[in-house]
């Protein structure tokens, strides 16, 4: 089944929409703070086909890097994209591409989602941790501390809210195609 350039707009909107919100709801602590950005890119990528969740997440980007506020904490600018942390931002594009084969190669149960979501949040949380060392010119130890082991468990909760809001969808959304 074709579907129109209307309807892929509209979920592109949409889901460029959540993500924008999502981003504001944010735990400010010491450099990176808790958001449902990851949340938000893991609906968005487990719906959407590879295509439109890339153009989502590349709109996001592009959107605050011309110094719009949809980052973090109404954050926008180039200065965010290059900044400590920068490689969480850029961590969305891994995010949904481990999603979408991680899904295409092992099925769409509800462990397979959890389980891929929350292996695309963990590499995502990798490349933003090893950009922040870069960045602020950490150690190994202090940016592990503080930009990947606190969220771990966040990141689990946030696989597994991904799987029961996907559970909670129509059958005609939860697999967009």
């Amino acid at each position: 089944m074709s579907v129109s350039v209307a309807r892929r707009l509209s979920y592109i909107g949409v889901c460029l929409a959540l993500l924008i919100v999502c981003a504001q709801i944010s735990i400010p602590i010491w450099i990176v703070p808790i958001t449902l950005q990851t949340l938000a890119v893991g609906l968005i990528a487990t719906v959407l086909p590879l295509q439109l969740s890339s153009a989502v997440i590349a709109a996001y980007l592009l959107l605050g890097l011309v110094g719009l506020p949809v980052f973090a904490n109404f954050a926008g600018g180039a200065s965010v994209i290059v900044g400590p942390t920068g490689g969480y931002l850029f961590g969305f594009i891994i995010y949904i591409g481990i999603v979408h084969y991680g899904l295409h190669y092992f099925g769409r149960s509800r462990r397979v989602m959890f389980s891929v979501n929350l292996l695309a949040s963990l590499c995502q949380l990798l490349i933003g941790t090893l950009w922040l060392r870069i960045a602020l010119h950490l150690g190994w130890q202090a940016s592990f501390l503080t930009g990947f082991a606190p969220y771990v468990p966040i990141e689990i909760l946030k696989s597994g809210l991904i799987v029961a809001v996907i559970a909670r969808l129509p059958q005609r959304i939860q697999q967009f195609r």
